[in-house]
């Protein structure tokens, strides 16, 4: 039975009548390939030149479209819908509990105010709502005030958001914290846009590539740098076929890099070799036409006239 491949209604509907047709093909072939492919084997399978490939994947990340289907592939953890709302009969049974009694404590320390009923509440429903453990809530709270942000309304959004991500651990929140503090900001350099914040778009390819894949930091760098190299502008596309080959082959430093460059090279020299014999191939000669060349002594051709005249 032959493997389906899911596109968008929407694109569909709204992309393809608006795209070259030849843009339509580059896409179809890259979702059936599951970005498991480079731009010269498309251009192989197309018939049609490698840097047309490239500005497909240009005209597709331009308007997100390879960043929807990745969304679509790695989906966040769901949540419930609506927050749990707590009686103050509830609130009290609660904070019989030390534990959620030294996390109101804090909170109130950290804030610089006291916690009224419902900030209790809120505070509570990112352990009961969200599942989150409360020394994660406390380290939210220090995260949120370190970037003076105290405001509940903001406090609760990073929350479903660390809820999403399924940071459930100290070990897990401190992670996400140094790849969004370090490694972000490396890859956002690499691509020569470190004076802007990542899209969320882009934030779905540099959290495949950092904690999906877990690739270490600086071989994510040379896959943007090589994709600046490459196309010209930033693609973060391009450099995720990249870092999907890589992550295959099982890179994990600079020197697993090297070794593919070099078995690359050598299968390029390889196949041009093999090609060569065929390019060098005499030509078949035909009697009208087998004849040798040469550069013509035009004075001596008026001699032969000249004497041909003369026996006339």
């Amino acid at each position: 039975m032959a493997e389906e491949i899911r596109i968008l209604k929407d694109f569909i509907e709204k992309e393809v009548p608006k795209a070259p047709p030849l843009y339509v093909s580059v896409f179809l072939m890259t979702k059936a390939a599951e970005g498991k492919t480079s731009a010269a084997e498309i251009a192989e399978k197309l018939e049609i030149l490698e840097s047309d490939v490239l500005k497909a994947w240009r005209y597709w990340e331009e308007r997100d479209c390879f960043a929807k289907e990745a969304a679509q592939v790695s989906q966040p953890k769901a949540i419930p819908s609506e927050r749990p709302q707590y009686s103050p009969a509830e609130l009290s049974c609660y904070l019989k509990r030390e534990d959620v009694k030294r996390l109101f404590q804090s909170a109130q320390q950290k804030l610089g105010k006291t916690l009224s009923s419902g900030d209790m509440a809120t505070l509570f429903s990112f352990y009961d709502w969200l599942g989150l453990p409360l020394e994660v809530i406390d380290l939210l709270l220090t995260y949120c005030v370190s970037r003076g942000k105290r405001g509940m309304h903001y406090i609760e959004k990073v929350a479903m958001g660390w809820a999403e991500e399924g940071l459930d651990s100290l070990e897990a929140v401190e992670e996400y914290l140094q790849i969004r503090k370090e490694g972000y900001g490396a890859i956002m350099r690499a691509f020569g846009q470190g004076k802007r914040l990542p899209a969320p778009e882009e934030e779905t390819y540099m959290k495949k590539w950092l904690r999906e894949y877990k690739l270490p930091l600086d071989v994510v760098v040379t896959a943007c740098e090589r994709t600046i190299m490459r196309t010209g502008g930033v693609s973060f596309a391009y450099a995720d076929k990249i870092l999907q080959q890589w992550h295959q082959a099982g890179v994990k430093s600079q020197e697993d890099i090297a070794k593919l460059d070099e078995a690359f090279a050598a299968k390029r020299a390889q196949q041009k070799a093999s090609e060569q014999p065929r390019q060098a191939a005499p030509q078949r000669q035909n009697r009208f036409i087998n004849y040798t060349q040469r550069e013509w002594d035009y004075n001596e051709l008026e001699r032969l006239e000249r004497e041909k005249q003369r026996e006339w």
